[in-house]
């Protein structure tokens, strides 16, 4: 097969009852014996059409058992009293096909999409401004384990072999109901198009998606690969060099590491990604854009972050960790841990970096040390300076991004800030000739 089964494999059939889906189980148990197959199927009973509903349940039961094909039957609760019915349906029939694919350990999923099914979803993506990828359409393999063996067979030629084997079927009402679009343009507008402006409209809109689906995986291609020298851990992006990515690349880098954070594009618009693109080519050092489900899209000087809001809101969260003055001290909520040792002052060489602090341990005794979160107005006294500045400034000096400001760790000693990890140490508690004993800290960053 084009799509990739092997003899021995295992199959989950998506069967609905309706005509497509009831010629390709006819057709893969046909080849069953000779392949090797283990074949499975599911149908999900949606509950919206009622009596009908329940009628294709019994239909594919009576089917299957006649077969000899093991069936997992499941019944969706509240979809008819959903909002976009169309759509939520199909997820839930998705959903349930990979969940039982993996609880019957299936090496694909097939699917009953076929010629028609291709042509009607370009001529909807086009409607919609598409770009590349989304005239791609309908893939014969994947995602995932998903399979379309009958992706180049007519709607003609699937009635025709059922009407010659005397195959019975179901039909769908909903299909002739005028409220859905994909009806609309499957009754009236592709026969219009093919009769009055371009006879063989559809089998060119195939082609097209053909197409655009070998440009897109060209692209893909190279996308996955700038993408990868663009990664910055797992929630960022370094986008220093994006501008001089090509221009037909930058938007599907862009939509792979979206997919990747978010788990789909399903609520992703064209526009959302233009205004994601602008952030990554000329946002400001702290700009962001809100997004679908929760989503941020930040920049942080030459790095894209996005975070969901329950990442948001654990950076916003007030913390305030006293600092064990031996050992190790974690603080969570900044992603940092403290490592404080005490040694003699003879010992004690001085840092070379501000991620290590050292004070005069006896002028820690009392008060200790603290690492709480950043407050507004606060103010630090940097060694060396007269007067002091307010960390903020020190912040923004230094590069450091508006949504990690949240959850730094302000290092203070009672009412006076003592350190800032890495970036500057306040004349509090240092070290004298008349010091005996020093208490070194080190602080480094931590995996959120």
């Amino acid at each position: 097969m084009r799509v990739g089964v092997r003899p021995g494999s295992s199959l989950l059939i998506g069967l609905s009852g309706g005509a497509d889906s009831v010629a390709l189980t006819a057709v893969l148990v046909e080849l069953r014996e000779r392949l090797r197959l283990r074949i499975t199927a599911a149908h999900l009973n949606h509950r919206i059409r009622a009596a009908e509903s329940d009628r294709d349940e019994a239909f594919v039961r009576a089917m299957c058992a006649r077969l000899g094909i093991e069936l997992i039957v499941e019944r969706a609760d509240g979809l008819a009293t959903v909002a976009n019915l169309e759509e939520r349906a199909r997820d839930a029939r998705r959903e349930f096909l990979l969940r039982v694919a993996d609880q019957v350990q299936a090496d694909f999923v097939a699917l009953g999409h076929h010629r028609d099914d291709q042509a009607e979803t370009v001529l909807m993506r086009l409607m919609r401004g598409a770009g590349a990828a989304g005239m791609a359409a309908m893939a014969e393999r994947g995602p995932g384990r998903l399979i379309r063996p009958m992706l180049a067979v007519s709607r003609a030629e699937i009635r025709e072999y059922l009407d010659a084997r005397a195959i019975p079927f179901v039909e769908d009402s909903s299909n002739a109901s005028r409220d859905i679009l994909r009806n609309r343009i499957r009754a009236d507008l592709l026969p219009m198009l093919e009769r009055e402006y371009a006879p063989g409209f559809s089998g060119r809109l195939v082609e097209l998606a053909g197409e655009m689906r070998a440009l897109d995986d060209l692209v893909t291609a190279i996308a996955a690969r700038e993408l990868d020298a663009m990664r910055i851990g797992g929630d960022a992006l370094d986008v220093s060099g994006f501008g001089a990515v090509n221009r037909a690349v930058r938007a599907v880098v862009l939509r792979l590491f979206l997919a990747e954070r978010m788990g789909s594009l399903r609520k992703i618009s064209r526009a959302h990604v233009e205004s994601v693109l602008h952030l990554m080519l000329d946002g400001g050092p702290s700009d962001s854009i809100d997004l679908p489900g929760g989503w941020r899209a930040a920049r942080e000087y030459n790095l894209l972050r996005l975070l969901d809001a329950r990442a948001r809101k654990a950076i916003s969260a007030d913390f305030s960790v006293p600092i064990a003055l031996d050992g190790i001290t974690i603080v969570a909520a900044a992603g940092f841990k403290f490592e404080a040792s005490t040694i003699p002052a003879a010992d004690a060489t001085m840092p070379d970096t501000l991620s290590v602090a050292m004070f005069d341990a006896a002028k820690i005794a009392d008060a200790g040390l603290v690492a709480r979160s950043f407050r507004k107005g606060d103010r630090i006294h940097p060694v060396g300076m007269h007067g002091t500045r307010k960390v903020h400034d020190v912040f923004v000096d230094r590069k450091l991004p508006r949504a990690s400001r949240e959850r730094f760790p302000v290092v203070t000693l009672g009412d006076a800030i003592a350190w800032l990890p890495g970036l500057a140490r306040a004349d509090c508690a240092l070290a004298t000739n008349a010091t005996e004993t020093i208490l070194r800290v080190e602080a480094s960053a931590i995996s959120a």
